[in-house]
């Protein structure tokens, strides 16, 4: 990962298991208390490891923090990539690809009180991570639009299937909306805004 240490003492792939560990504790803790009230030594705690092992791989916070997004935009990308990989029809798997991104993202991030803070780091010192993690979904709905209309499955007629997915985006936004839905909330209403995109495009 671009946030580890060059010279990291121990072997590539141990190494990589623990920026991954790092990585994943630093999320549970900074969804939990924030990133200011969260130090290395609270990180080192959730991650259940010495304090020197986490400046072994991060030269700060900061780090950790672009690791996080970084391991988080993987975890997405790989759920994307299986719904993809299943044989499902159109509807389905849009409404599979839509839970997989962001309702992912709503479970781990949620719209708690330091969802704001935690925005604004990613735009300010996660910049290249966050636009990382903002086109997986983008390139792989566009991708399963262009594929389906090819295969002769939907029928786009006038519509651009990027106009579709940026409609779906903020659709997903608008979703979250007023009192913080739970997550299983949330999940109706993504299943219901790909069901009106499918049905945009079936065939007639």
């Amino acid at each position: 990962m671009s946030t580890s240490r060059e010279s990291s003492p121990v072997p590539p792939d141990e190494a990589r298991t623990r920026i991954e560990q790092i990585a994943d504790a630093a999320l549970r803790r900074f969804a939990r208390y924030g990133f200011k009230r969260s130090s290395m030594d609270d990180i080192a705690r959730e991650a259940s490891l010495a304090k020197a092992t986490i400046y072994l791989h991060f030269k700060g916070k900061d780090d950790v923090f672009r690791a996080m997004i970084e391991r988080f935009a993987a975890q997405i990308e790989a759920r994307c990539a299986a719904v993809m990989a299943q044989p499902l029809p159109f509807p389905d798997k849009l409404a599979a690809l839509m839970l997989a991104y962001f309702a992912t993202g709503y479970a781990a991030f949620g719209d708690g009180e330091h969802l704001q803070e935690l925005k604004a780091l990613m735009a300010s010192i996660a910049l290249r991570e966050l636009q990382a993690l903002e086109r997986i979904f983008t390139v792989t709905a566009t991708a399963l639009l262009a594929q389906s209309a090819s295969s002769g499955e939907i029928a786009l007629g006038s519509l651009e299937p990027i106009g579709i997915v940026e409609t779906l985006v903020r659709a997903a936004i608008g979703a979250k909306m007023g009192t913080p839905p739970s997550l299983e909330t949330y999940e109706a209403r993504l299943r219901l805004a790909a069901a009106v995109a499918a049905q945009a495009v079936a065939k007639r």
